[in-house]
């Protein structure tokens, strides 16, 4: 398994070759292992090919709004006191200007039945292309 970032694609992003009656592209999360070093980051797509990273910071959730350290039976010795310490807050998009390469995003659709994945072109920035591998 391992970390791996999610890509969203706005609305009008079209995909070559989308399954029919699969839930709308700009709809889903996609994951990728393949931008920088995977590590939970919030990609998008624009419909006009630009590429965005999500700009966040973290903040302490308060014990009494976490699942479990607000239960009697759960106390600071406990590790699911801490589950839910930290909520990210979104602070903003950044245009990757520079991303020169190719990556992949993948989704599984309610089975595993049916995956599909996309190998994505961009040139210094820009979108060229979407490619379906499977």
């Amino acid at each position: 398994m391992g970390l791996f970032d999610t890509v969203k694609l706005y609305d009008d992003v079209h995909l070559p070759e989308y399954p029919e009656n699969a839930k709308p592209a700009g709809g889903i999360d996609w994951q990728t292992k393949g931008i920088d070093r995977p590590c939970m980051d919030t990609f998008r797509i624009t419909a006009d090919g630009r590429l965005l990273k999500e700009e966040w910071h973290a903040e302490t959730v308060p014990p009494e709004d976490r699942p479990y350290a607000s239960r009697d039976d759960v106390d600071e010795d406990d590790p699911r006191y801490y589950m839910g310490m930290m909520e990210r807050i979104h602070d903003g998009w950044i245009e990757r200007h520079e991303y020169h390469g190719r990556f992949e995003i993948t989704h599984s659709f309610d089975s595993a039945d049916l995956v599909v994945r996309y190998r994505v072109t961009f040139t210094h920035g820009r979108l060229e292309n979407f490619e379906r591998i499977q």
